[in-house]
């Protein structure tokens, strides 16, 4: 199993964690979500955390005994109104929230929360309270995969904040759901380019050559820019670029 990033850039998050009864609740999204979803679990095992899941929209409020709530990591903050309605259910335990490591596309109301960390510094710039933290994908577990089939391929977003969906090629995430379907699908490839941030990612954990391209906000740039340069990451700015 291999880690992008070691466990140290991760304790400010995990280690006050200690000792504590956490709940986690679940990102709403694609597989980039899941793969953030299974990464807090793993970093969680790493540092002893107790945990248990709850989903705020279902379970009332006090269903579990609790100490802190982990909101879940991504790229929603300033929406889609289903990620807003998560942290909002949370909040409603009346239990200190912290919300993992995301991407700010649009200011939210962050008053409430005990902490909010961001995975990059463009976010910084919309929300200069939060704290710098990785993506907690850049700590999730990769296995060994055989040997590439094919060279390289080009998978662009359809949806969300994309840039390129007129250029008509594939994009993965639609048939994709978990980290395991990401892992086999990358691993046919020597070369992956991609404005899926969490399939280039994948691309670097399965030691893939990976270049990542520009999404219509500041998160691809700036996550190149902060962490995945220096993973050997490249970029590009048009897949023709590519």
């Amino acid at each position: 199993m291999n880690r992008l990033l070691p466990l140290d850039p991760f304790a400010p998050i995990f280690q006050p964690l200690v000792g504590q009864r956490v709940g986690i609740v679940d990102g709403y999204g694609n597989t980039g979500d899941r793969i953030v979803d299974a990464a807090a679990r793993h970093l969680m095992r790493q540092f002893g955390i107790r945990w248990q899941t709850i989903n705020p929209l279902a379970d009332p409020p006090g269903s579990f005994a609790l100490d802190v709530i982990l909101l879940a990591g991504g790229g929603s903050m300033g929406g889609p109104r289903e990620c807003v309605l998560h942290r909002e259910a949370g909040l409603a335990w009346g239990l200190p929230c912290i919300v993992l490591p995301q991407s700010f596309h649009a200011p939210e109301d962050c008053r409430l929360f005990a902490r909010v960390y961001v995975r990059e510094p463009g976010s910084l710039e919309v929300y200069p309270q939060g704290i710098l933290a990785p993506d907690l994908a850049l700590g999730f577990e990769w296995p060994d995969v055989p040997a590439a089939q094919h060279d390289r391929g080009v998978f662009l977003s359809r949806g969300g904040h994309n840039l390129f969906s007129d250029r008509g090629l594939f994009d993965p995430a639609p048939i994709c759901y978990t980290p395991q379907d990401y892992i086999n699908h990358v691993a046919a490839y020597r070369h992956v380019v991609t404005d899926r941030l969490h399939l280039c990612i994948t691309a670097l954990g399965l030691d893939r050559k990976a270049t990542l391209l520009p999404v219509a906000y500041h998160k691809n740039r700036s996550m190149w820019l902060t962490w995945l340069r220096d993973l050997g990451c490249l970029w590009a700015d048009t897949p023709e670029a590519a």
